[in-house]
């Protein structure tokens, strides 16, 4: 039995009522019901993860659900997988099958030759037999579950209200039964890394019992004075990962321990749950473990105990409020008061487009933040022990969209777990270059991730692909927000390595020109009649092109701004012009491959030949104008209604291409047709990724930044930004890469206002974008037009203001100096 001091409950009361009324209702999620219990079967079905709220401090996760007689609280770390393999040796840790580089070339020759379909000797089916990894890659595993038990019919509860607050990141809930009221507050702290339940009762008591468990076999509770251990282990192939969870109960009652490994508390009016929970992986290749996590679980604990609910709350709301401050979306709206799940089913609203973008955030802060990997195809939260796709890391889009929002929705801290696993990557590639592809120099990785450094192909020939040029341009986009050049220097080596091994992978075609191959445009077919609907395998597809592109040009920006490597900077000028251009086909679409396969009835949800339009930048409605109409075709083809994550790029796109109408059309189908009550992403099923490149669309609606001023005395938007492509002299239908010369690493950042406001959002204002080139701005704007932009320096620099069609001349702002622009 343990007791509370009365200043640490009057403090946490007067905090309590200080966060309600500082509760806003454009970041409040609330229901009048609990989530629900039982998972629902079948695409579309509703069950906990669907229904339940999440909260996370980037590394733990939980969700709760608010039930009245069990509360159920789902628990994740964020660094435990299963049925994978750890501490081999080096080159067999990265997965790379080992290939006779005469079998390498004889797969390619499959593809010289157009050996297209799935039987026999076709590109597929070579790619399968000798350069497919026959490694296991694993699943993100579930951790624990805690089931709070009240004894409460829900039969005599009124006044239920269910809540969760983004901005402060607080769960609630609360009810009367009788004379009593219930109130309890969640929350998941980064500064203190536990979970923290807070039950209170007036004019009644609590007699609860706390129990938990794993959905690992072979998981052992042990209960002990006011404290329950789990301990458990998640099965590997391989050196099974171990895990411990650590929870205290304080009550001013009685805690009881009891047979069954509860706890049962009685005649308390307070009662403070603390939660620890870690497993053994550290992100040390190849073995990764050596976590001390059953020490860290007791000195978690024990320190959260130590200072008492008030003083824990305060911190997390402090650390959580601060960041969720810094971006803040209004839209012009009169709230309702419907529950979250009735204004979905409501349809679109600006009330929940607002709600969403904000929880978006919220989302993001939760699910990546301090950890040693980035957040996965569900964010953090997983109850599974066989997820979806494995709620893996697929870099076809998947990990990257996670990351397009973070720099722009200004909560750049939200990186720096991608930054590490891609170190993990680079090293682990650089074996499955050597063994599989017979490249030398850098580093490769395939379709899919695990936190265990996998870097070979998938298991599949049908998706052979390469992935270092996409996670590069995150790389590198971060640095362009931000401008800090000791993360340049960091970042550099993952970046050459990358383009090294492109320089060498890169082959001729039978038109002289570079391309890559083995290869696909990311999960789509082509030539279906005759091959059927899985001929996928392909060379020189535009999206590889495009990012060798972006690749190639960031290394070259890089190295001059650091001042090395200049003859590897001449080399990658010297093969950009040699790269397979882009090419505008016989419907007036942008190519999807170098042939002229496309089809205009294709609505398949991947567009990856638009990745120059977004999340790249070298096609643009000002500086590519046939490439961007070529564009537009492509976004007329492809349709509008798709899944969760396809929803989300396709308002970045359309964003890019200046629609804002069109923008919002989609965006209202992603809020009010894809997202689940509790506003997860309706793939379906749940992923996170919708989310994410929902709110990017919002940025991109408000403001882009992407475009480049090389000639600062031009008066024209047109005339001094960069081009990346020009027209082929010899074929007025194709579009030849630009070599850019070592002037684009001084050249400004053009930030375009307003880009897409669409005119369903006459009025409104949002505070706290960034832009590239280190700069923050708040918009204002009403009836359609801006009223004022105020842009800050976070770094001293140089930008151009597009707005209303005009281009300022350079502005030059030291660190911490702001313009207002009108």
């Amino acid at each position: 039995m343990t007791g509370f001091n009365g200043l640490s409950t009057m403090l946490g009361s007067l905090l309590l009522v200080a966060t309600v009324a500082s509760a806003d209702e454009r970041f409040v999620l609330h229901y009048d019901s609990p989530a629900l219990e039982s998972q629902g079967k079948g695409k579309g079905k509703l069950g906990y993860i669907e229904t339940a709220l999440p909260m996370g401090n980037g590394r733990l996760g939980a969700m709760f659900s608010g039930g009245i007689d069990t509360e159920h609280l789902m628990l994740n770390d964020i660094t435990l997988w299963m049925n994978t393999k750890r501490g081999q040796d080096e080159a067999a840790q990265s997965s790379a099958r080992k290939v006779d580089p005469k079998d390498f070339e004889m797969v390619r020759q499959a593809y010289r030759d157009g050996k297209y379909g799935t039987k026999a000797g076709s590109m597929e089916s070579l790619s399968t037999e000798y350069i497919s990894s026959q490694e296991p890659l694993g699943n993100y595993a579930p951790f624990t579950d805690l089931l709070i038990a009240t004894g409460h019919d829900p039969a005599a509860v009124r006044d239920y209200r269910r809540a969760l607050d983004a901005r402060t990141g607080l769960g609630t809930v609360s009810y009367s039964i009788g004379r009593g009221t219930f109130k309890r507050e969640f929350f998941c702290s980064y500064p203190n890394d536990v979970v923290v339940a807070h039950y209170t009762a007036e004019g009644a008591k609590l007699n609860l019992t706390v129990s938990t468990s794993s959905k690992h076999k072979g998981a052992n509770v042990k209960v002990a004075g006011n404290r329950i251990a789990l301990t458990g282990a998640a099965k590997m192939v391989k050196d099974d990962v171990e895990f411990m969870q650590l929870v205290q109960v304080d009550a001013n009652g009685t805690v009881t321990p009891q047979a069954d490994g509860s706890l049962a508390i009685s005649g308390a009016s307070e009662v403070t749950l603390i939660l620890a929970g870690y497993c053994d992986y550290l992100p040390v290749y190849p073995s990764f473990k050596g976590r001390d996590y059953k020490g860290d679980c007791e000195k978690a604990v024990s320190a959260a105990a130590k200072l008492g609910f008030a003083s824990l709350k305060k911190a997390h709301v402090d650390d959580f409020s601060e960041r969720m401050n810094r971006c803040r979306l209004e839209l012009d709206f009169k709230p309702t008061g419907k529950t979250t799940d009735q204004l979905v089913a409501a349809g679109s609203s600006l009330e929940l487009e607002n709600l969403y973008f904000n929880y978006s955030r919220y989302l993001q802060l939760s699910c990546s933040r301090g950890a040693p990997v980035p957040s996965n195809l569900q964010g953090l939260w997983n109850d599974s022990l066989k997820p979806a796709w494995n709620c893996d890391y697929h870099t076809d889009i998947n990990v990257e969209m996670n990351y397009w929002m973070v720099d722009p929705a200004n909560l750049s801290e939200s990186f720096r777990p991608f930054v590490e696993w891609m170190k993990v990557l680079a090293q682990s590639g650089a074996y499955t270059a050597k063994e599989t592809f017979g490249v030398d120099q850098g580093w490769s990785v395939g379709l899919n991730g695990n936190v265990f450094g996998f870097t070979g192909q998938n298991e599949h020939g049908r998706r052979a692909q390469q992935a270092g040029h996409w996670l590069c341009q995150n790389l590198y986009d971060h640095y362009a927000f931000n401008q800090d050049r000791a993360y340049l220097e960091e970042i550099y080596p993952i970046l050459k390595g990358s383009a090294e091994f492109f320089v060498e992978y890169l082959a001729p075609w039978k038109d002289g020109s570079l391309v890559v191959y083995p290869t696909w445009s990311p999960e789509n077919t082509y030539l279906a009649k005759q091959y059927s609907k899985l001929n996928k395998q392909a060379y020189g597809a535009s999206w590889d092109q495009q990012l060798v592109l972006n690749l190639f040009t960031d290394c070259i920006e890089a190295s001059t701004l650091l001042g090395r490597d200049e003859a590897f900077r001449k080399t990658l000028q010297a093969m950009i012009p040699k790269l397979c251009p882009q090419k505008i086909g016989q419907h007036g679409q942008l190519q999807e491959w170098p042939e002229d396969w496309d089809d205009p009835k294709d609505t398949h949800r991947h567009i990856s030949h638009l990745i120059a339009l977004h999340p790249g930048r070298d096609i643009s409605p000002v500086t590519t104008k046939e490439l961007y109409e070529a564009a537009l075709v492509t976004m007329k083809h492809r349709g509008d209604a798709s899944t969760g994550w396809s929803t989300g790029w396709k308002t970045c796109f359309w964003s890019r291409l200046h629609d804002g109408d069109h923008a919002h059309k989609i965006y209202q189908f992603l809020t009010a047709k894809r997202a689940y009550p509790n506003l997860f992403d309706f793939h379906p099923p749940f992923q996170i990724d919708g989310n994410f490149g929902g709110a990017a669309g919002v940025c991109e609606m408000l403001l882009q930044s992407h475009l480049r001023s090389v000639d600062n005395r031009a008066n024209s938007i047109e005339a001094a930004a960069f081009v990346a492509y020009e027209k082929d002299p010899k074929n007025p239908k194709h579009f030849v890469p630009v070599a850019p010369d070592e002037a684009l690493a001084d050249a400004p950042y053009i930030l375009h206002l307003l880009p897409a406001l669409p005119s369903a959002w006459p009025n409104g204002k949002i505070n706290g974008l960034k832009a590239r080139g280190g700069f923050e701005v708040d918009l204002e704007w009403s009836a359609g037009k801006l009223v004022q932009a105020t842009i800050r320096a976070n770094r001293d620099g140089t930008c151009r203001v597009y707005s209303n069609g005009n281009l300022s001349a350079p502005i030059t702002l030291k660190k911490g100096e702001s313009k207002v622009w009108k």
